[in-house]
């Protein structure tokens, strides 16, 4: 299967876990209950520490304490008297996260990988899968976005079972996952058709900056990890404000653009489609994500369910199909994974059998 295939098998597995939520969120329930933590670290690389920074937010939110994100490479100074580590992977078997693992031993462990094999597993505490299914595709589309979903989904459980979440406020917020499933096909086959229709443009890429506010930004980022990994081009990702103190100064006309738009509502909607239009004035590769309908092909229309928490959910899917889709015209599709695999030959960043 390529990377395509596991884009489109999204809608469907979103909504299995979405249903078998209690039964996939039981175990991170139980020791949520039995250690009663006061501060959750997520720790993870890559695709998974994308996945794990759009899901603190919420899961901070829900929870009512501190989620903080670590590369596991830096996964040092845990704080709170009772802190809980949940070390996420899809493939089970980063070298940094089984070393960060192994500094840790003394803190409660949760390994969170999509691999039942995987070394991870065996050096913490309690095992919960990641229920994404096989993704044997390298850069990672269908983890990414069921990762967030099932750190929602335990966020959400443990809130109800230990009353700091009323049934009403987990009701809406259900509701709302829901929707965003239900959104999703649809959302993906108007992102392939985009990209299909924006392909001459697209294959120009060289250097991407990929700009969102709030958790778009966070989306932002693994938007440009994704063109990374297929385009293998310079890609970066930044929050909106930030971005106009420095950054935007490096606009020219080599450099492409993604915005991710708020709700029209937003006091940042027009901010951000007039600093667009001001980058469209250097670049013709300049997108937007998130506009209403528009004759202007670069625009992107997304159904929404108007939660800020959803956003990962329709954001990404367009970037998603672009680096699965225009690599493959330009004939690259394959390089991206083969740097990996002579990179990993030399630095050892997976334990030997990793299937990803």
């Amino acid at each position: 299967m390529e990377m395509i295939d596991y884009i489109r098998e999204q809608p469907l597995v979103y909504q299995k876990v979405l249903a078998d939520r209690k039964k996939i969120a039981e175990g991170f329930v139980s020791v949520f209950t039995a250690e009663k933590p006061d501060h959750i670290y997520l720790i993870a690389s890559g695709t998974s520490r994308n996945a794990a920074s759009a899901a603190a937010l919420f899961m901070q939110e829900i929870l009512g304490m501190d989620v903080t994100v670590m590369a596991a490479s830096v996964a040092d100074g845990f704080m709170g008297k009772h802190p809980l580590a949940i070390y996420i992977s899809q493939g089970g078997n980063s070298t940094n996260t089984i070393a960060a693992l192994t500094r840790h031993s003394d803190v409660p462990s949760i390994a969170f990988t999509g691999n039942p094999k995987g070394v991870i597993n065996t050096l913490a505490d309690h095992y919960i899968e990641i229920p994404c299914g096989e993704e044997t595709a390298g850069p990672k589309t269908k983890g990414y976005t069921i990762t967030i979903l099932s750190l929602y989904l335990m966020a959400l459980e443990a809130a109800l079972e230990s009353g700091k979440l009323q049934s009403s406020e987990y009701a809406e917020c259900i509701s709302a996952l829901e929707a965003a499933g239900n959104m999703m096909a649809d959302n993906i086959n108007a992102a392939v058709s985009w990209t299909e229709g924006n392909k001459e443009r697209l294959k120009t890429l060289r250097q991407v900056y990929a700009i969102g506010g709030g958790i778009s930004k966070i989306v932002a980022e693994e938007g440009a990890l994704k063109l990374m990994e297929t385009f293998l081009i310079p890609a970066y990702g930044f929050e909106f404000e930030e971005f106009l103190h420095g950054p935007a100064c490096s606009i020219n006309p080599g450099v492409s653009g993604f915005y991710l738009l708020p709700e029209k509502a937003s006091p940042d909607y027009v901010r951000m489609c007039s600093l667009a239009e001001y980058h469209r004035g250097y670049s013709e590769t300049v997108f937007l994500i998130g506009t209403e309908a528009s004759d202007d092909k670069r625009d992107f229309a997304i159904q929404r369910t108007g939660k800020w928490y959803t956003a990962p959910f329709e954001e990404i899917l367009l970037l998603q199909a672009v680096a699965a889709i225009i690599p493959g015209l330009l004939n690259i599709a394959e390089i991206g994974m083969d740097r990996f695999k002579q990179l990993d030959s030399i630095l050892k960043m997976k334990e030997k059998g990793d299937p990803s």
